[in-house]
């Protein structure tokens, strides 16, 4: 079993099957995307860099408005994500690389923008991290962080009390839960220019967050951190919920922009 105090981590190097089919639900590129990005200004021609690319729909996104004279690299720690998002691509300016460690493979100055989707939450050194991307960022480009904080999450039908302690039990699985709040100081600490935060929330009815639910159960189980029961059954009570109308699941994502201005 993974150590605790690296397991945040290590549940993105090593993802088993049923997983790795949850996020190829999760993480399919979806047209609404185009307003967490809005704060990127992507334009055609640019070079963008995607940081835990995963499976590739995302970049393959960034892609498509940066146009065929554009570029986008992506980068995962997970080497299963890497080959499935290589072979997955019908896009000639698209290129996914595997990390083994969280130095980024590219000389300084490479990108015009930099995009991090719900990453920052799991690395080990957030301000190294954010360091690294100064360093690959020409000067006047940009950083955009799309980030969760899961201190504003919301579920339904558990209620405030519950949803904070299933989430807190699944609390191994982040490095930083509260980073959409911190993401613009962090950002500036690392050499940016102030950020701009913005936040958006979408409440979703129909069931999609119960993915998001079923990874947590499974991190509470490999830790014992809540009587097995009890986690199945908030589980299959969410479950439920969903055909009787009474299921939201909202978590807000943190929109933080920073320009490198040297």
């Amino acid at each position: 079993m993974s150590s605790r105090e690296t397991f945040y981590t290590d549940h993105w190097r090593e993802i088993e099957d049923e997983r790795v089919a949850r996020y190829e639900q999760m993480f399919v590129w979806r047209d609404q995307q185009l307003t967490l990005l809005e704060g990127a200004e992507l334009q055609p021609g640019q070079r963008v860099l995607d940081i835990g690319c995963g499976p590739g729909f995302f970049a393959m996104g960034l892609a498509g408005i940066v146009g065929a004279d554009g570029h986008v690299d992506g980068v995962d720690i997970n080497a299963r994500f890497i080959v499935d998002a290589t072979r997955r691509t019908d896009r000639p300016n698209v290129k996914f690389h595997h990390l083994t460690d969280h130095v980024l493979p590219f000389a300084d100055g490479t990108f015009d923008r930099v995009i991090m989707k719900n990453v920052l939450e799991y690395v080990p050194d957030v301000g190294a991290t954010l360091r690294e991307v100064f360093r690959v960022i020409k000067p006047g480009g940009r950083a955009h962080v799309i980030d969760s904080d899961w201190g504003f999450l919301l579920v339904e039908p558990w209620g405030k009390d519950r949803t904070e302690a299933f989430f807190s039990a699944a609390a191994a699985a982040f490095n930083e839960r509260f980073i959409g709040r911190k993401a613009a100081g962090l950002l500036r600490t690392a050499g940016f220019a102030p950020a701009k935060v913005k936040i958006s929330a979408f409440a979703d009815q129909v069931g999609n967050g119960l993915n998001v639910l079923t990874n947590m159960a499974g991190y509470i189980r490999t830790f014992k951190s809540m009587p097995a029961d009890v986690a199945a059954g908030m589980l299959d009570e969410a479950r439920a919920s969903v055909p009787e109308g009474r299921f939201l699941f909202c978590l807000p994502q943190f929109l933080v922009t920073a320009n490198r201005t040297e």
